[in-house]
């Protein structure tokens, strides 16, 4: 990063390697337009326009600095307003104090009083109309503020090249099951591996894999059942968690999973009658009563390991925990 003049701060690293990786291919654009030592500005502002993991925290230091921007401006209305309230109170009571000292003076110069008292009236409804707009103002970039905090919360869950959630989400979901009452219903982990998807982006580019991708996360979306969940978790990997199922119900499921995959074919850019395709291995594991979310995670990635070398799809076995060969296939 260096050599393009890109200083070497964490935020960087990240927004430079979604970059080059090809799965943001607006980025990368974005990005080589800068050209050389770009401004940190400017990189702070494609991060958050991409909501980059990474600078989700800027995002929120970015909010907080306008909100308190927005308030101090806002105090200043208020301060002003009040002022001009007061400065109008005093003219009546000066104007009150008369009448009530000498009743016939008073009113021979109410016309001069009557004047003061519109100047001041007015210079009151200029600054309270001030401070409406203010407050309307400020409102509405307060609204604008949550929105950007709320996308950025949840760019730290989702992932970026296909909108679907990521490991942390996944994470918090198995938590979320595991500590439910339904806990006692079987919850099936299914993680699965997309099986040359990562040799489809070194031979051909990030856009072909972007494309793969945009593919798989439509179809995994529609595989699944309402109260189900996906995840993607890796460069090629991807989880499924399957509620109310049992082991063969779930060996069903990956199956599915692994014919659709099959199928699915992406059309090499300027080759109209060639396509790559794609296959999918799986490894599954079922929740215990004591089960935690790191347990499934491990469960799962030994059985997709097992998977990986041959069995296409391996349900866990205590055995295969043990180190003592591989669990069920179900291929």
């Amino acid at each position: 990063m260096s050599a393009h003049g890109i200083a070497a701060l964490p935020r960087n690293y990240e927004l430079v390697y979604e970059a080059l990786s090809g799965r943001l291919p607006e980025l990368s654009r974005e990005l080589a337009a800068l050209g050389h030592n770009p401004q940190q500005d400017a990189l702070d502002a494609l991060g958050l326009r991409h909501h980059l993991i990474s600078h989700a925290a800027l995002a929120a230091d970015r909010a907080r600095a306008a909100g308190q921007e927005a308030l101090v401006e806002i105090a200043g209305k208020l301060r002003l307003a009040l002022l001009q309230k007061q400065s109008f109170k005093d003219e009546l009571d000066h104007f009150a104090g008369r009448l009530a000292t000498d009743p016939v003076a008073g009113m021979s110069e109410f016309a001069d009083d009557a004047a003061r008292l519109r100047e001041a009236a007015g210079r009151l409804t200029n600054e309270e109309g001030a401070l409406q707009q203010a407050l309307e103002t400020s409102m509405t970039r307060l609204a604008e503020l949550e929105g950007e905090l709320a996308e950025s919360r949840r760019s730290l869950t989702r992932d970026p090249a296909t909108g679907l959630p990521n490991r942390l989400a996944l994470t918090a979901k198995l938590d979320s099951i595991l500590e439910a009452e339904q806990a006692d219903q079987p919850v099936a982990l299914l993680l699965a591996s997309v099986e040359g998807l990562r040799e489809m982006a070194e031979h051909h580019g990030g856009t072909v894999a972007a494309k793969a991708l945009a593919k798989l996360s439509t179809l995994f979306r529609k595989s699944i059942k309402k109260d189900d969940f996906v995840a993607r978790v890796g460069q090629q990997e991807f989880a499924f968690v399957c509620r109310d199922v049992s082991t063969e119900n779930a060996e069903a499921i990956a199956r599915r999973l692994r014919q659709s995959v099959k199928e699915l074919t992406v059309t090499l850019p300027g080759r109209a009658h060639t396509a790559e395709t794609l296959s999918l291995a799986a490894g599954i594991t079922l929740a215990q009563p004591a089960s935690t979310s790191a347990d499934l995670l491990t469960q799962a990635e030994q059985a997709l390991a097992g998977a990986r070398d041959g069995a296409g799809i391996l349900c866990y076995s205590a055995a295969l925990g043990r180190g003592r060969g591989y669990g069920q296939s179900a291929a």
